[in-house]
């Protein structure tokens, strides 16, 4: 009985060896964008998207199923608009987030939501934080996003081809200068740091107000109209009313046929879709110079 005994105790114990083994190798470790460390028991089945570029990359990566809830103007793919919204990205319902009792949360450093997203993470809810200051880091981000959510290859093969894209992006003939903004209200452009004034040096063109201090800089239509743009890019959401600012500028002596559009979702939101816009801008530059 004794011998039976002991067998049992070490069956048991081998047993225990073992799950825990098996938890160990399915536990998940990443780094998010601020240099945080990560680390989930299983992947993340129970997911708060809090930017609608973190809710495209989990569909790219196949597990926008598994999206739980979001933010307002997360409208793609077409699937995304069911989730339901818990704000957006600049305002958060923390005890709405508290309730779904989530795996992890993808926030936005950028988003605005900095207090809550905070408060999250006191409370004890995996915050992974995304902030993806270059181009490069797009891809890094979405590698590491794949890893918590068990689609490691997944992430590293959207990577590698949004890297390739990027690499093999056509320059243009001759050089061109470019006029961006970003705003219909004010006239706003970027500077040579921001996502998009990177996308147009990657384009081969010169950025018109590459050089300002600031990421946004607030410009006036005296020195846009003085800096003599080869081309300028109004962002435009298909099918909405069209910007303001397409006749105003073609209507300026030496600006008609210069003015082209391109949409706000492309180019601007840091995730997978930004290769589409930066194609897109960089056959607009090519346009331009074989005017």
């Amino acid at each position: 009985m004794r011998e039976s005994s002991g067998v049992a105790r070490l069956a048991t114990l081998l047993l225990t060896c073992l799950a825990f083994t098996a938890t160990s190798a399915r536990a998940l470790t990443a780094e998010d964008d601020l240099g945080r460390t990560l680390t989930l028991p299983a992947p993340a089945t129970r997911i708060v998207s809090l930017a609608p570029h973190l809710t495209e990359i989990l569909f790219a990566l196949g597990v926008g199923d598994r999206v739980i809830a979001t933010v307002r103007y997360a409208d793609y793919p077409p699937a995304a608009k069911d989730i339901p919204r818990l704000g957006d990205a600049f305002s958060i319902n923390v005890e709405a987030v508290m309730a779904l009792q989530p795996d992890i949360v993808f926030a936005w450093k950028t988003g605005g939501s900095g207090r809550a997203v905070e408060k999250l993470a006191e409370l004890g809810v995996p915050v992974y934080y995304n902030e993806a200051p270059r181009l490069a880091d797009i891809g890094r981000s979405v590698i590491s996003i794949g890893k918590l959510v068990g689609r490691e290859a997944q992430g590293k093969a959207l990577a590698q081809s949004f890297e390739s894209r990027l690499k093999g992006v056509v320059k243009p003939s001759r050089p061109v200068v470019v006029f961006f903004q970003i705003s219909d209200e004010s006239i706003y452009s970027v500077n040579s740091d921001q996502l998009i004034g990177q996308a147009i040096s990657l384009c081969g063109a010169t950025n018109l107000f590459g050089d300002a201090s600031s990421p946004v800089p607030l410009v006036n239509k005296e020195a846009v109209i003085a800096g003599k743009p080869d081309l300028i890019v109004v962002t435009q959401v298909p099918g909405s009313s069209p910007s303001p600012w397409i006749d105003r500028w073609s209507s300026w002596p030496g600006l008609a046929g210069k003015v082209e559009t391109i949409d706000p979702n492309l180019i601007s939101r840091p995730g997978l879709r930004m290769a589409d816009g930066i194609e897109k801008l960089c056959g607009l530059v090519r346009k331009a110079a074989d005017r």
